[in-house]
């Protein structure tokens, strides 16, 4: 009888440390974000990723990986700046494209929030196979970033 109460005892403990963990992370490690000014550069980076990723980037080289080894990057100040690149992957139609809706600096990471445009009937575009991308730069703050797709699941 003893060994069951300390057995319910500890499950309980862990039970309410583990909702305490939960709470904290989303209420406070998510919370207390604020805009987070940032500048697009895709217009001017002459390449294109070939697959879908999110990646951050320090300097020019791994950028040029990421965008073929001919890309050319416009110049980013990487001592208080860092790139971001969001590849969406090869697609169907040049009508296809990514549009940067925000980005927020949370206490524990930055979030950029991404939307895809589609082909609809009054805007279908041309057949071809297209890698739509945005390279957005962000000052450096030393937090993970993290993306988030606005409409999907």
């Amino acid at each position: 009888m003893r060994r069951s109460r300390s057995t319910a005892s500890a499950l309980v403990a862990v039970a309410v440390a583990a909702v305490g963990w939960l709470a904290w992370q989303e209420l406070w490690a998510r919370g207390g974000d604020r805009p987070l000014a940032w500048r697009d550069l895709t217009g001017r980076a002459l390449g294109e990723p070939s697959r879908s990723q999110l990646a951050v980037f320090g300097g020019d080289a791994a950028i040029r990986t990421a965008l073929g080894s001919s890309a050319t990057v416009p110049p980013i100040d990487f001592g208080r700046r860092e790139a971001v690149l969001v590849a969406a992957g090869p697609r169907s139609s040049t009508a296809f494209a990514l549009d940067v809706v925000r980005v927020t600096e949370e206490r524990r990471r930055i979030v950029v929030t991404i939307r895809e445009r589609a082909p609809t009937l009054a805007r279908p575009g041309t057949a071809a196979l297209v890698f739509p991308f945005r390279l957005i730069t962000i000052e450096r703050t030393g937090k993970p970033v993290e993306l988030a797709w606005d409409g999907r699941p």
